[in-house]
């Protein structure tokens, strides 16, 4: 057989695609097992275009989908139902789509039918594409579609069809609208078309040609492209998560790039979902065949003869190097990653045949057998079976059936779904906890999801207040040991089990609210109400496990989440959590929330006293909902709880890094590892910010911390001298080996001359001799500038808050037509360590709150209380703007102090009398 026909060719390829089916159809709906999160969320999105009528063309959510793959599936849920069949069966046609065009690739791009038909039998069996294929994912357009752009164009530059080439810019076009490691694509054609360009001869009309190519594209890309437009987060959101330099753990791209071109035939993905770990894309020989295949176009593409075959044979020198960037670049991500990869399919198949035809042809020209044609046809064969035998094996028994996958794939909630389906929920409240709030594998697959109230990763439960609770736990988000008392509580209704004897689920039904300790009673407008905490000690570098009992009395209107903030008694903030256990557009009236939140408390936390700081508050606006007191009022916009008591933790083996990192030994057995600082600026009388890294290995002698600024004369001001931890942690009595994060607050001295200085720490030993000296950078003081003489006012007061802060007068300025300004005239009587904040209220007629209102430090927030000088006159002026609507007549107006931690307001004196703790100004008269 010297001559491979076309009708060869044809028995070959149906022979190819029956294989092809074979692996990709089999067992289809239950391997791979379970339905992961992103495979379900691709389910919905499908049936809401093929069922419910939308019609995208952009995918925003889930950090956003291109949608020719949600056409297709929806399209086929529309005939079939919306089944996980419907959905994968998508993926399983398109794979063999790409198979039968990676044969009228290489007859196009490369006219070899040897060629083709080798490298559509390495794709038939490889594992690689038969996992994705099985896959309702929308990667798996991406290979079909350039394949069938570059296979017209090919067709269109050898036959000179500008119809062909039409179609290419078409298929182009519609890849943008495949996958995101889609959009390296159009950089691979530019490497590889340049060579069209070369020939003085056929340059005018390979322009032509190639630029009707990239206008058809771009016709067919208008729409994606003003969409991006218009919503350019959605071009950059899924990029910007996993671009270069996006986290600090992020590897270095040269790194990245190396491991990636190792997944081809060394170390592949170690990702569980997508491969099985470590497999590389190409085994031992179809990788040394895809090399020896490379290095040989690489060194013979300027022997050919034409310039689209130069073109073809760039196109598959530079895809290794170019479609390998999705996965390269992704150094946040999980490298190398099958899936990023995908786009070296279909051309990097060629490469193996090209290799095996070029050492058989070189076996031929030595021995004289076998003819080439035979061996080519024989190893398509044995391609076909062997490979299909193996990747068999591999796919269905080593990795579809591994327990592992099975719950990487979410076959737990797969479980669940099933479970609730078939349960009894009358007059029981059904609770799912899940690692994700609303998960799409249950929205997928429950017909119950609608009645699902999440726990997301199980750190709440709730008892509701009128029924049972059916609570059920899946492998992923096992019951918490914390958790277990309340639901010894109740009754245990099942466990399943899976093949491997792991429990896939377990579920429970609870109807009797513990008895809580109410140690609290902290009313958060009148929503919802902290009835207590249970807690503990614990040390640094731990966790301080903590457990809230909340009771809904009226779900809100807009979300509202917990909070809560590990602080020192000197307001520093050392860890902080903001949860999200118990979304609240799921609470109702009367339940009983428990809820448990283990917080870290950082290396290096100091031992002492500390409090937590418990609020809830509205992520989209940031606004928090505030404490009542019994009669109601305004109490802070958190509660506190009093006294954790924190101890010294064990050294961690990796310390974390500083901000300026010195690593100086002080004297033997201290070390100051580094500092953070506050800005490089700042102004006399103001407080500045300033932390020490410090390491003890053993007992330290007396010593103090001296703190300076140098002028540039070399004058010193000593700014503080003293013990760690605001003078209450010694060096002589640090517990060795010890590290230790020393807060300090400098006061800059209000008669410190202006201008440029360097911070000094000195460290002296008791007898007064340096043990070292260390420079902490340079620092920028500004003259405060402040008033002593009061100005003209039109309304004179004399009224005293508190013992410390009167308010001379005020002014109203007229501005715009229905606004005005307030300038209120403070004068502080004395030096006060407290900032409070002023409030302004714009009555209602009959004297309730309120028209308008504002609350804010004085001096739009710049000018704390704590910094004025005894006799000092502030000037607070306030752009007043009440409703443009409001009703003519006169509206009271109201003054006051108060401390936003607690609502505390400063009680009034006006003539020496008491007014309470809101002064009532002239009211405002709208005409």
């Amino acid at each position: 057989m010297n001559r491979l026909t076309r009708n060869h060719a044809l028995a070959f390829m149906v022979l190819c695609l029956l294989v092809g089916a074979a692996l990709r159809l089999f067992d289809l709906p239950d391997a791979p097992p379970g339905l992961h999160y992103d495979e379900a969320a691709n389910g919905i999105l499908s049936a809401e275009i093929g069922l419910l009528g939308k019609r995208p063309i952009f995918i925003s959510s889930y950090t956003g989908k291109e949608v020719l793959f949600f056409y297709l599936a929806g399209g086929i849920m529309r005939a079939l139902g919306d089944s996980v069949s419907s959905l994968r069966l998508t993926a399983a046609y398109v794979g063999l789509l790409t198979i039968a065009a990676t044969y009228w690739l290489g007859r196009e791009m490369l006219a070899d039918r040897r060629l083709a038909i080798l490298a559509a039998a390495l794709l038939a069996v490889s594992f690689w594409h038969v996992l994705f294929s099985r896959l309702g994912f929308r990667a798996i357009t991406q290979p079909l579609l350039q394949a069938l752009t570059i296979a017209a164009l090919f067709r269109g530059l050898r036959r000179e069809e500008n119809r062909w080439i039409l179609l290419g810019g078409v298929f182009l076009g519609l890849t943008a609208y495949t996958y995101l490691a889609a959009r390296i694509f159009p950089m691979l054609l530019i490497l590889g078309l340049f060579p069209l360009l070369l020939d003085r001869k056929t340059i005018h009309r390979r322009w032509r040609q190639l630029a009707l190519f990239a206008l058809t594209a771009f016709v067919f890309l208008i729409p994606l492209l003003v969409y991006f437009v218009t919503h350019p987060d959605a071009f950059w959101v899924r990029i910007g998560q996993v671009a270069p330099g996006s986290s600090s753990s992020s590897m270095s791209l040269q790194a990245s790039f190396i491991k990636s071109l190792s997944m081809i035939f060394l170390q592949g993905d170690p990702f569980w979902r997508f491969n099985l770990p470590g497999r590389p894309l190409f085994g031992w020989l179809t990788g040394g065949l895809l090399m020896v295949g490379w290095f040989v176009i690489l060194l013979r593409w300027r022997k050919f003869p034409y310039d689209w075959q130069r073109a073809a044979i760039s196109l598959l020198v530079f895809t290794p190097l170019v479609m390998i960037l999705p996965t390269a670049l992704a150094t946040n991500e999980i490298v190398p990653s099958n899936l990023r990869a995908i786009g070296l399919i279909p051309l990097i198949f060629f490469l193996p045949p090209i290799g095996f035809i070029f050492l058989i042809r070189d076996i031929e020209r030595r021995l004289g057998y076998p003819p080439l044609t035979f061996a080519v046809l024989f190893g398509g064969l044995l391609i076909l079976f062997s490979g299909g035998i193996a990747t068999e094996k591999t796919y269905f028994k080593d990795w579809a059936k591994d327990r592992t996958l099975f719950f990487e794939s979410d076959g737990d909630l797969t479980a669940v779904a099933d479970f609730i389906d078939k349960s009894d929920l009358t007059g029981k409240t059904l609770f799912v906890a899940a690692p994700h709030y609303r998960h799409p594998t249950l929205a997928f697959l429950s017909d119950e999801y609608e009645n699902i109230h999440w726990l997301p990763n199980g750190e709440a439960l709730v008892f509701p207040a009128n029924s049972d609770a059916l609570v059920i736990y899946p492998h992923n988000v096992p019951a918490p040991a914390w958790a277990v008392p309340y639901l010894n509580v109740g009754r245990k209704l099942d466990t399943i089990y899976g093949e491997g004897g792991d429990a896939v689920l377990e579920a429970f039904q609870i109807n009797e609210p513990p008895l809580i300790n109410e140690n609290i009673g902290a009313n958060f407008g009148d929503k919802i109400n902290l009835l207590g905490y249970e807690t503990g000690n614990t040390e640094a570098g731990s966790d301080l496990p903590i457990t809230l009992f909340w009771r809904v009395e009226m779900p809100p209107e807009v979300q509202f989440s917990p909070f809560l903030q590990l602080e020192d008694r000197w307001g520093n903030r050392w860890s902080q959590e903001e949860t999200f256990s118990y979304p609240s557009e799921q609470w109702q009236t009367g339940d009983l929330i428990i809820q448990h939140i283990d917080l870290p408390v950082p290396p290096g936390a100091p031992p002492g006293k500390y409090r937590l700081r418990v609020g809830l508050f509205d992520p989209a606006a940031g606004s928090r909902l505030p404490v009542l007191g019994q009669n109601g009022t305004f109490a802070g916009d958190s509660y506190f709880i009093e006294e954790f008591v924190i101890t010294p933790g064990e050294v961690p083996d990796s310390l974390p890094d500083p901000a300026h990192r010195l690593d100086r030994e002080i004297l033997p057995g201290l070390q100051l590892v580094g500092y953070s600082r506050g800005d490089y600026s700042t102004s006399t009388g103001s407080p500045w910010g300033l932390a020490l890294w410090w390491t003890a290995e053993e007992p330290l002698p007396p010593m103090t911390a001296v703190f300076e600024l140098v002028d540039s004369a070399g004058n010193s001001h000593t700014l503080h001298a003293g013990q760690p931890v605001f003078d209450t942690y010694p060096f002589t009595d640090w517990v060795t080996p010890q590290f230790i994060i020393d807060h300090q607050i400098l006061n800059i001295p209000l008669d410190l001359p202006p201008g440029e200085y360097q911070l000094r720490l000195q460290i002296l030993a008791a007898d007064g001799a340096g043990y070292d000296q260390i420079d902490l950078g340079p620092l920028g003081v500004e003259s405060t500038d402040r008033i002593f003489d009061p100005p003209p006012l039109g309304h004179e007061l004399d009224v005293e808050f508190g013992s410390e802060i009167r308010l001379l007068g005020y002014d109203w300025l007229p501005q715009e037509p229905n606004q005005f300004e307030l300038v209120l005239v403070w004068q502080a009587r004395q030096a006060t360590m407290t900032d409070y904040t002023a409030f302004i209220h714009i009555l209602n007629q009959d004297g309730t709150c309120c028209v308008w209102q504002i609350d804010a430090m004085p001096k739009s927030n710049q000018y704390p209380t704590s910094r004025w000088l005894p006799g000092e006159i502030v000037i607070d002026a306030y752009e007043i703007a009440p409703p443009p609507d409001l009703a003519a007549g006169d509206y009271p107006m109201e003054v006051g102090l108060y401390l936003a931690e607690t609502g505390q307001r400063l009680a009034i004196k006006k003539e020496g009398q008491d007014v309470g703790d809101a002064l009532q100004l002239q009211p405002l008269s709208i005409p």
